[in-house]
């Protein structure tokens, strides 16, 4: 059997390769990593989960902002804002997307306010990724058949344990829309 040979690359494709690069270099895809402080990352199992998910999306060239520990609330503060408001613009002026590994008090009120949001202002531009507890699935509540399903229906909900979560199919959907928002219209999700 001949061995196949690779033709050199065209002039197009390599234009392309260029274009591609510095868009990718020139835009930024914003995700607003929320849930447990990563201070409690050694004993708190949601917190070790944000920490992984933020370095892995860090790795492959996100920003990722998380709230308390990168200004946003010094930005409120100095503004005498109120923290779900400063919040809220914040998606929606800045963020490509949204994850919430909802665990504690504080995150469970801010998935309350975000989903309804999400649903009703934000569903078109902000993609929104919500990872709830394994123990949390089954059960008929308020949670499950209010601000969950509102993400479940107009975004991602995910069921795990946070010890063992494989969010490689996280990463991949960030990396598909950061392509299609790049490529669609730069730096916005297509219309």
């Amino acid at each position: 059997m001949k061995a196949m040979t690779k033709n050199p690359i065209k002039d197009s494709i390599e234009n392309f390769s260029r274009e591609l690069g510095e868009l990718f270099s020139r835009q930024k895809y914003v995700v607003f990593l929320c849930g447990p402080t990563l201070s409690k990352a050694s004993e708190d199992a949601g917190a070790a989960l944000r920490l992984r998910i933020k370095t892995e999306l860090e790795n492959d060239g996100f920003e990722v902002v998380l709230g308390e520990d990168d200004g946003l609330e010094d930005l409120r503060q100095k503004y005498n804002g109120m923290a779900h408001l400063n919040e809220l613009q914040f998606i929606k002026s800045q963020c490509n997307s949204v994850i919430l590994i909802a665990s504690s008090p504080g995150s469970f009120c801010e998935l309350g306010l975000f989903s309804y949001h999400h649903v009703h202002e934000n569903a078109k531009n902000t993609d929104f990724i919500l990872i709830l507890d394994q123990a949390y699935k089954d059960d008929i509540s308020y949670l499950n058949e209010g601000p969950a399903k509102a993400i479940e229906d107009y975004g991602k909900l995910i069921h795990a344990s946070f010890e063992t979560f494989d969010f490689s199919d996280i990463i991949r959907r960030l990396k598909n829309r950061r392509h299609v928002w790049f490529t669609s219209s730069p730096g916005r999700p297509p219309e």
